[in-house]
């Protein structure tokens, strides 16, 4: 049997062998490879990319500069992987570690790359069941590392666990049961000796979560229910029942503060999506930021962006943890680039608002002192159409934002096309979607991408470059050489001016883009590499498709 058929069919039928792998004595976590010690300072680690958003603060800024605004033109694929997955969005955000890179694509497989070469080490294929409900394509973000192994979920709602070098099966535990439309996307966190994971499903009427599980046995440790049950605080703002199926997804990965021992994670929308007659209230914590003690997943704080949200806008993206001077005084902060179309600073300490701020079209909410928005009079009612920007996609979707210590700007993927909506009655029925409405877009023609600078002292926008092709959903790469690298939906990696804007390089992918670029150190090189490919089907109209396929491409400077 191959290396292959093994991987993918025999582990899977072995679990009393992997059981024992995993908790055999030495056989722990951390007992080689990456350290807690290379997680908590994993900013400093150049010649490695060990968590989902290069560290614990999601800042995607490697401070390398071997690739500058001198010899940025030189750069140019040293090879490129064909991962042969058609279908579904690749959107990975690759771990390296030791010379090897962990990738994943849509349709849960799981590669393991040689850095130096683009050769395949090993492989992981899921067997999936024959239906998933699904809302927003099979996609995954990537793994965690911790030691001598690699996290991982699936479109079924497991967690895996995996030896590093070889790909064995250490152990496999359910998270949730896909037959309740509950699915995963997010790559998992490490803090300590525990695996964090979020959940997907909003629009299937789940009610949300955030896990911790045990990184050596995979035993589940503590669940934070994004939607309080009856007798929580918070319980009081979802009518009747309606919390029992109220969403609130948790599907991109939070970030962690050590000192505060805090995880914090945005969470998704309410449901129904579009009709908020049957769950009248705030609906808590949809919409909202979230602060967790990371031992015991006790809620310290929160704070919601969109209350009773009736436009679908998650509030999932990377809080961004920063230590930055607001108004002459050094906060410890959170940066939140909301799909609502506004940026909030708050303070990662006690939740409070620093500001919101505009960085996009926005044409549907005032704010008071607090940061609560107040409803345009003309969008309050419940029947009718109301036209509203940002639209569905926000602004910024799931696509990570990038932030630079050296310039204290966040650069954000934005885009603008709005969107008109209608809510409709709606029950819920287990399985099926729940949208309780409809919605569409303003013409493709219309709408537009943007990559954007903004201050993240003032919220003051620095720069902004129109990306040719609609709308963009391609996250961001800073780095110690002033440069931001992103795609775009027309094909193009680019490389900015971090101060300016400027474009200094492109290149041609041969499909549109959504993951982050990321970069690392090999054998004294600066790489920087990039998931790219659309596949055949799905996605948002206007984003310049691929037939062949997924493809990671590894860039190096060339010789002149």
């Amino acid at each position: 049997m191959s290396k292959r058929g093994f991987l993918a069919v025999c582990v899977v039928c072995m679990p009393a062998l992997a059981m024992f792998l995993a908790v055999m004595p030495g056989a722990g976590a951390q007992g080689k490879g990456v350290t807690q010690d290379q997680l908590l300072n994993a900013q400093d680690q150049t010649d490695k990319w060990v968590h989902y958003g290069r560290n614990y603060g999601a800042w995607r800024h490697v401070p390398l500069d071997k690739i500058n605004k001198s010899n940025v033109g030189r750069l140019a694929p040293k090879w490129i992987f064909q991962t042969g997955i058609k279908g579904g969005g690749f959107e990975t955000s690759a771990i390296s570690y030791q010379g090897k890179l962990y990738l994943t694509t849509a349709k849960s497989h799981l590669f393991c790359v040689d850095a130096r070469t683009g050769d395949l080490i090993w492989r992981y294929d899921h067997p999936l069941p024959p239906r998933v409900n699904l809302c927003c394509g099979p996609v995954n973000r990537g793994v965690a590392i911790l030691g001598g192994r690699i996290y991982y979920t699936t479109l079924d709602a497991r967690l895996l666990c995996f030896e590093a070098d070889t790909g064995l099966m250490l152990w496999d535990r359910m998270v949730a049961d896909y037959r309740e439309s509950y699915s995963m996307t997010a790559a998992p966190l490490i803090v300590k000796d525990k695996v964090i994971v979020g959940i997907a499903g909003g629009e299937y009427g789940i009610r949300g979560f955030i896990d911790a599980y045990d990184v050596d046995t995979g035993e589940r440790v503590w669940r934070f229910y994004t939607i309080p049950g009856e007798g929580e605080p918070g319980n009081e703002t979802w009518a009747g029942d309606s919390w029992k199926s109220g969403g609130a997804s948790t599907w991109v990965t939070g970030t962690y503060d050590p000192e505060l021992n805090l995880i914090y994670w945005g969470v998704g929308n309410p449901g129904p999506d579009f009709n908020g007659d049957v769950r009248l209230g705030d609906n808590l914590y949809s919409d909202s930021v979230v602060a967790l003690d990371a031992g015991t997943g006790k809620l310290a704080w929160y704070f919601q962006s969109t209350p009773h949200d009736v436009f679908d806008w998650d509030a999932v993206s990377e809080p961004i943890i920063v230590d930055e001077e607001f108004e002459g005084k050094k906060v410890k902060a959170i940066i939140h680039v909301n799909r609502n179309g506004f940026v909030y600073a708050l303070d990662r300490t006690n939740g409070e608002l620093i500001f919101a701020r505009p960085y996009t079209e926005v044409n549907w909410a005032d704010y008071d002192e607090r940061g609560k928005p107040t409803l345009k009079a003309e969008l309050t009612r419940s029947e009718g159409r109301k036209h509203v920007s940002p639209g569905l996609f926000g602004g910024k979707n799931w696509p990570p934002a990038a932030y630079s210590p050296d310039t204290h700007f966040v650069y954000i993927p934005d885009m603008v096309r709005p969107s008109t909506f209608m809510s409709m009655e709606v029950t819920f029925r287990r399985g099926l979607p729940y949208y309780g409405g409809t919605m569409e877009f303003d013409p493709i023609a219309d709408a537009k991408g943007y990559v954007k600078a903004m201050d993240v002292r003032s919220g003051e926008i620095k720069w902004s470059f129109e990306t040719p092709g609609g709308p963009n959903w391609a996250g961001l790469l800073s780095t110690g050489a002033g440069i931001v690298f992103g795609g775009a939906p027309d094909g193009y990696l680019r490389a900015f001016d971090a101060e300016t804007g400027e474009v200094l390089w492109k290149y041609q992918t041969g499909s549109g883009t959504f993951a982050p670029p990321t970069s690392f150190e090999l054998d004294g090189q600066q790489y920087i590499g990039l998931a790219a490919g659309w596949g055949q089907t799905g996605g948002p109209s206007g984003i310049r498709r691929t037939g062949e396929g997924a493809r990671y491409f590894l860039f190096e400077l060339k010789d002149e």
